[in-house]
């Protein structure tokens, strides 16, 4: 039962961080954050469209775990 309960938050947290680093790269709260006002390489980094495909590139790799996850459920609990 514990497994089980582990197992889902687990999913959760996959599927949730994947949805978030998916999306938020591309928002206007990325664009304001405090930390770039101070640091104009940081700045140069955080707003370079190719290290924001990359974060959302992460998105999409902890999506597919967790669906990953979903699909294999069964059989992780079958071997116990």
């Amino acid at each position: 039962m514990v497994n089980k309960v582990l197992f889902v938050i687990y999913v959760l947290y996959c599927l949730e961080v994947g949805i978030f680093l998916l999306i938020f790269p591309w928002m206007r709260l990325w664009d304001q954050n405090l930390l770039l006002q101070y640091s104009s390489y940081l700045r140069f980094l955080f707003l370079n469209d190719f290290f924001r495909g990359a974060v959302s590139g992460l998105g999409v790799a902890n999506l597919i775990l967790g669906v990953w996850e979903i699909a294999h459920f069964q059989g992780y609990f079958r071997k116990a």
